[in-house]
């Protein structure tokens, strides 16, 4: 299993949030996400996932992964 760590920005609600996690789900071997509003620090888990895969999917957003 993959853990991927990184900060979100470009969240200012839950709505956001529930966005971006529902956007990281749709990846191909994404299990779980946790996001926290506050701080934009995200984890992402799951089997054969890239940063790379993450950032795609936020294609159309304003939420950018900060490496």
């Amino acid at each position: 299993m993959t853990d991927i760590n990184f900060k979100l920005v470009g969240l200012n609600c839950e709505a956001c949030v529930k966005l971006s996690t529902n956007r990281f789900k749709k990846v191909p071997g994404v299990s779980e996400v946790n996001i926290n509003l506050a701080t934009g620090e995200t984890q992402v888990m799951g089997d054969g996932i890239t940063l790379n895969d993450l950032e795609k999917s936020l294609d159309g957003t304003t939420y950018k992964i900060v490496k």
